[in-house]
């Protein structure tokens, strides 16, 4: 899957969450612990909340679907989320690690959302 292939909210999700992913990489966190991001309503409430709930829902059930976010789910619900090593590869590749180029890509992102 390419970058392109995806929503704007899709992209603009997971450039949030690898953006999250360098800054816990950079505190010293293991791979593993850098790469999870708890359930929909963690990532809801700490990184989108201005989204709603189920918008929050839909966009990592389309990450999902393109194996950029591991997910487990229960009760219909993703309770369990974590960057893909697809996703780490994908972003790698586009940005080399530079956490300045992802956040100026998820600015440039956020500004196409309506």
């Amino acid at each position: 899957m390419k970058l392109d292939e995806l929503t704007s909210d899709a992209r603009y999700l997971l450039s949030q969450m690898y953006k999250e992913y360098l800054q816990n990489r950079s505190k010293g966190k293991n791979k593993r612990d850098a790469m999870a991001f708890g359930s929909e309503f963690e990532i809801h409430d700490n990184i989108m909340p201005e989204w709603s709930q189920a918008d929050t829902r839909e966009t990592i059930n389309e990450l999902s679907r393109g194996n950029l976010l591991d997910v487990r789910f229960g009760n219909g619900k993703a309770l369990y989320v974590y960057l893909s090593t697809n996703a780490i590869v994908l972003i790698e590749h586009k940005f080399k690690d530079q956490l300045k180029d992802v956040i100026d890509y998820a600015t440039k992102i956020k500004s196409l959302i309506i």
